[in-house]
């Protein structure tokens, strides 16, 4: 009997893990603004010398019931050994193994998506996991390493290790976060197994979240970048799921979510010295629906310490009459988040 916290036939919502990103804090900000069904936590990297990071494991113990734990590794010894310490914190109740971080630094080691590149393994850790972890084991993966074509034979490796549900990101290690998301992968692995899956990639929208719901059969989506940008995409997709009209966010919204994120980012970073630097990881996504010309993105970016900053902010959220206009509910075409991508196809 699956030990997952939703059915197959569920339409359920995950905030998905981001490392350096997703701490307590931002979860807490996210929940209160659209609220997930359930979140994935930063990773714990799983190896002979590993520590549990304190803030990951208390943004897992924040609402444990909710949050899932993260493994990213490939020893079975120290992922047993882990899954023994886990066990300690009795109120976790769900375990998951990275399979799809796209990183060079991570892949290289052979750990998260470095891991699609041998099935065997993957088989091979999942089946200690189980015979460790009584509580709901899910992986979270991509649809192959440089390509999908072996996809059959790696979701046959990850359904052997028996998890109660899995999480696919619909694009290959390789291709990090750029191009088409390849959802006929989701669909094909809700057809091979009778456990939920879960579709993520560029899941930009409640009308985007709705059409993989309808197009592959998935059980859920996650959502990652797009919900740092957009912190009321998951009422939204509860919104359009019930028929409800869509809540449409103000850029005044924006602003107030923004002084949250600032906030939290003081309460956790104590002195940090550059907090705007902090903060500017955050609106490089926001930015992307605040004006279709990129002008926040532009200036947003050359602003120069925390004050210049939030003038910024307020020059185009709050001032000129801008506070009643409304927030994209897409990214604006054109317009990257990450301005070092600026220029890809």
């Amino acid at each position: 009997m699956s030990a997952a916290p939703f059915s197959k036939e569920a339409k359920v919502s995950f905030l998905a893990p981001m490392q350096d990103i997703s701490d307590r804090g931002f979860m807490r900000i996210v929940d209160s603004f659209g609220r997930p069904d359930f979140f994935i936590a930063e990773y714990f990297r799983i190896h002979e010398f590993f520590e549990f990071e304190p803030h990951i494991l208390d943004s897992i113990l924040w609402s444990s019931d909710r949050v899932c734990a993260q493994f990213i590794g490939e020893s079975e010894t120290h992922i047993a050994r882990a899954i023994s310490v886990l066990k300690k914190y009795s109120g976790v109740k769900m375990l998951d193994l990275n399979l799809g971080c796209p990183a060079p630094k991570i892949y290289r080691k052979n750990v998260g998506g470095g891991l699609l590149r041998s099935p065997e393994k993957i088989r091979s850790i999942l089946n200690v996991m189980r015979g460790e972890w009584e509580g709901c084991l899910s992986v979270k993966m991509r649809t192959g390493f440089e390509a999908s074509d072996n996809f059959d034979e790696i979701f046959s490796a990850v359904l052997d290790g028996h998890p109660d549900f899995v999480t696919i990101h619909a694009r290959t290690v390789k291709q990090l976060y750029r191009g088409v998301p390849d959802y006929s992968k989701i669909a094909r692995a809700v057809k091979m197994c009778d456990i939920p899956v879960v579709a993520n990639g560029d899941i930009l929208s409640a009308k985007r979240a709705l059409e993989v719901f309808d197009s592959t059969g998935c059980a859920g989506v996650m959502v990652g970048r797009h919900a740092v940008r957009n912190p009321w995409i998951f009422r939204q997709i509860s919104d359009i799921l019930a028929g409800r009209k869509i809540f449409a966010p103000t850029l005044a919204d924006v602003r107030e979510y923004i002084e949250n994120l600032r906030r939290n980012i003081e309460d956790s970073c104590g002195r940090m010295k550059y907090i705007d630097s902090r903060l500017k990881k955050f609106l490089n996504f926001v930015g992307a629906g605040v004006d279709a010309e990129g002008d926040f993105l532009y200036k947003m970016r050359r602003a120069r310490g925390i004050d210049a900053l939030m003038n910024v902010c307020d020059e185009f959220l709050i001032e000129n009459g801008n506070a009643d206009k409304l927030f994209a509910v897409e990214p604006y075409e054109g317009l990257c988040s990450r301005p070092n991508h600026e220029g890809e196809a």
